[in-house]
């Protein structure tokens, strides 16, 4: 995954700073890593899946954790308990074998401070013993080992501990057989032997790795040294497939050693590695091992892994990992703005013809996921306890996924309330799909209860943080059930949960800032909706479901929200409403939020394109109600000069003016500015103003009204030269290619013509004549 800080750094990028780049940068957009944004409602669990949890369906290489198991190490603990004696706790062990650094150690040994050092560990006390003597310099020897890594190492603290002899050695390894000998416990004997071999294994000395695990570990297995040591003793092997088969077992019988054993495992070996098992069940690992990394259909695998091991740990795995897929290519695109799964595979070509590609690819993806679905069903009779639990899960998750609601909630009505807490969480998700289906989802009922669906895995969170991807998905898919019932702003505020979860740490709501709160509603919203919204915010007997959208999603700050309504009342040109929601709102908001001080600030009467740089002034006190003022008050008017500053008003608040910041919150030359929170924007902005930002419709009308009524030949000129500007310009609003230029040529109109000749003894005409301009004339 990506670092966690950069989807929030560029977050605000995209909505604040992106208003900064307009000077230099034609077009804009920003994404977060596949992994970030890929959908994944399934994350039912068994007991024994931790030491899986790096082999989850990723977008990356591995699925990111910071967790690792610590099954082996207790075991490691409960050996040396069962060995020195019941009155030892474990956790002692622990605190000595793993976590005290080897200087501190010897330096209480040599100090005889063990006992102060240590105070109450139960470990120290027996290994202080007179008859553990040969335990205690055991430990010593490991520790003093831990060190021999490197030779010219200073035996020195970092941290001030302080080592007080000048007489330091390192640990002796120059007779590692003699250690091993002289021990006379065969407790102790496989112990010096693990320690000799791992320091062997680094030394790069093969063969003495593999005489010594055969030696001491091959027929006296009864301990999670042995497969720490077969470990080793498989990466000394040059025959890959035997190898591959040694690892194999490592995975089978600990946990600490999953995630190394399939980073060395030999792909492409699988017959061959096959031929060298002796059962069944070592059959089945293999097999999943050769699973756990491949990112395509994968059914097979799973149809032979349950014929070899029906009820295994691996099975269960699998069946979720291909259900994350199926998640991945069918919902990714689906509820995500870039279109795409997270996963594609090479050769796939996405740009040619996506919809094509798009089309084709769901309907094979649908083809897997029955497939899939048929065969757990088949199987499901057949397992038992939590095996068969997981697998209605899966069965009905499939199920809401090809959008059979009612199969999907048969299968989620047979799992049991005696399930593990994961698979009921998975129930609660699945009920809530069926809910956001099938129910009225404006009743006040269902939203309550849909709460409680929600909030049952908010509870789990904080256990396991792999849950912010359920959630961040949960909460998208909702947003866009609500959305299809017409309720924009529920759909809005829950669209701005799910980015809030989305990969779990990083938020832009964790600084929330002016556009946070009105994003989404900036790209959907009507003034009906912001109306909706606004009342929501000011509602003060809210709903438990109410109260939950809204947590972390609304600003206290309602002059937010009326600039909203005012600007997409401006955008639709009622100018009466526009003006009535300005006038509302304090008249300095303008001068203190946002970027708008900085973007609204030059004269709006005044058409941009025609001023030179050094002509710029940016001093011009902008209040928007005030410009939607005159505005009206220049459309009551109806003469030619009023006519002419309302066109350079609406070209102004185009792209290309300077006060665009009346119609939008980011800037773009008319080419998609894309981001991974609120998409291409480039279609809804075409359609501002009846494409007046654009491609300069309404600016264009006025214009040419003026030339109409005008008796004034400088007026005529002005009009004439900003009617070629618009034709100019709007030409090229939406041309995208050099081909569709070569086919459809800009041609300059007659305004232009009758610039060069009615009106060239004009003012307008000589400050503005240029040969660029000339050479429009054919």
């Amino acid at each position: 995954m990506e670092p966690k800080i950069y989807p929030a750094i560029m977050r605000v990028f995209s909505s604040v700073l992106l208003v900064l780049c307009f000077q230099v940068s034609f077009a804009c957009g920003w994404s977060v890593s596949p992994e970030t944004s890929r959908l994944a409602l399934f994350k039912a669990q068994r007991e024994g899946f931790f030491k899986l949890t790096p082999f989850y369906y990723s977008a990356d290489y591995y699925y990111s954790t910071n967790t690792v198991s610590g099954v082996d190490q207790e075991s490691n603990c409960l050996e040396w308990k069962k060995k020195l004696g019941n009155t030892i706790d474990p956790k002692d062990v622990h605190t000595i074998l793993y976590e005290t650094d080897g200087e501190l150690f010897e330096t209480a040994y040599e100090n005889k401070t063990l006992k102060k050092a240590f105070e109450k560990n139960t470990f120290i006390d027996a290994l202080l013993l007179s008859k553990n003597k040969a335990f205690l310099q055991y430990i010593l020897f490991a520790k003093k080992l831990e060190y021999n890594s490197n030779a010219d190492v200073k035996w020195e603290s970092w941290n001030q501990i302080g080592y007080n002899s000048k007489d330091h050695k390192l640990a002796d390894v120059g007779d590692f057989e003699k250690k091993i000998k002289t021990a006379k416990d065969a407790f102790l004997k496989q112990r010096y032997a693990f320690l000799i071999l791992r320091y062997s294994f680094y030394a790069q000395d093969k063969n003495e790795v593999i005489r010594l695990y055969d030696t001491y570990f091959a027929e006296n297995r009864n301990t999670i040294l042995e497969p720490w040591a077969l470990y080793y003793k498989a990466l000394c092997i040059d025959n890959l497939a035997l190898q591959n088969y040694l690892l194999s077992k490592v995975f089978a019988t600990c946990e600490e050693k999953s995630f190394a054993v399939l980073q060395h495992y030999n792909w492409k070996l699988t017959q061959e590695t096959l031929a060298l098992a002796q059962n069944d069940e070592e059959r089945s690992v293999i097999l999943s091992i050769e699973s756990f990394r491949n990112p395509a259909p994968d059914l097979k695998t799973i149809e032979e892994v349950y014929r070899l091991s029906p009820n295994s740990i691996n099975l269960s795995f699998l069946i979720g990992r291909e259900v994350n897929k199926l998640e991945d290519w069918i919902f990714t695109p689906q509820y995500t703005n870039n279109g795409a799964p997270s996963v594609t595979f090479e050769g796939t070509d996405w740009y040619e013809d996506y919809a094509k590609a798009k089309e084709e690819n769901l309907n094979k993806d649908i083809l897997h996921l029955r497939a899939l679905e048929y065969f757990l069903i088949a199987i499901r009779e057949q397992t038992s306890g939590e095996q068969k639990e997981y697998i209605t899960a899966a069965i009905a998750q499939l199920c809401f996924m090809d959008d059979d609601i009612a199969l999907g909630k048969k299968y989620t009505d047979m799992i049991s309330d005696k399930a593990n807490a994961s698979i009921q969480m998975q129930k609660n998700i699945q009920l809530a799909l069926v809910s956001l289906k099938q129910d009225d989802l404006k009743s006040e009922k269902v939203q309550n209860q849909l709460f409680k669906y929600f909030d049952s895995v908010e509870s789990l969170v904080e256990t396991d943080y792999g849950l912010f991807k359920n959630l961040y998905s949960l909460y998208r898919i909702a947003s866009a059930d609500f959305a299809k019932q017409g309720d924009r702003v529920t759909a809005g505020l829950l669209m701005m949960k799910s980015d809030i979860k989305s990969e779990g740490i990083y938020s832009s709501y964790d600084n929330a800032y002016f556009y946070s709160y009105i994003g989404y509603f900036d790209r959907t919203a009507t003034t009906q909706d912001v109306d909706k919204l606004i009342a929501l915010q000011q509602k003060e007997d809210k709903t438990p479901f109410e109260k939950y959208i809204c947590s972390g999603t609304v600003t206290s700050n309602i002059d937010y929200y009326k600039d909203l309504k005012g600007t997409i009342a401006f955008r639709n040109n009622n100018l009466e409403l526009a003006y009535e929601t300005f006038s509302s709102m304090p008249k300095d908001f303008w001068d203190k939020n946002y970027a708008f001080k900085d973007y609204l600030n030059e004269n709006p009467f005044t058409p941009k394109i025609l001023q030179k740089d050094k002509e710029r002034k940016f001093d011009y006190h902008f209040n928007k109600a005030d410009f939607i003022a005159k505005l009206i008050q220049l459309k009551k008017q109806n003469t030619a000069s009023s006519n002419l500053q309302l066109a350079h008003a609406y070209f102004n608040v185009s792209y290309l003016g300077n006060s665009w910041m009346m119609v939008a919150y980011d800037w773009t030359s008319g080419e998609s500015y894309i981001d991974y929170v609120y998409g291409d924007n480039s279609e809804l902005e075409k359609t501002y103003q009846k494409g007046n930002y654009y491609s300069l419709t309404m600016a264009k009308m006025y214009y040419e009204k003026a030339l109409k009524l005008s008796k004034n030949n400088n007026e005529k000129a002005m009009a004439s030269l900003m009617i070629f500007e618009c034709n100019y310009y709007g030409h090229y609003a939406n041309m995208v290619s050099a081909e569709e230029e070569a086919k459809n040529p800009f041609k300059a109109g007659k305004e232009l013509v009758d610039l060069y000749s009615i009106y060239k003894t004009t003012p307008t005409f000589k400050k503005y004549n240029c040969p660029l301009l000339h050479s429009f004339i054919n």
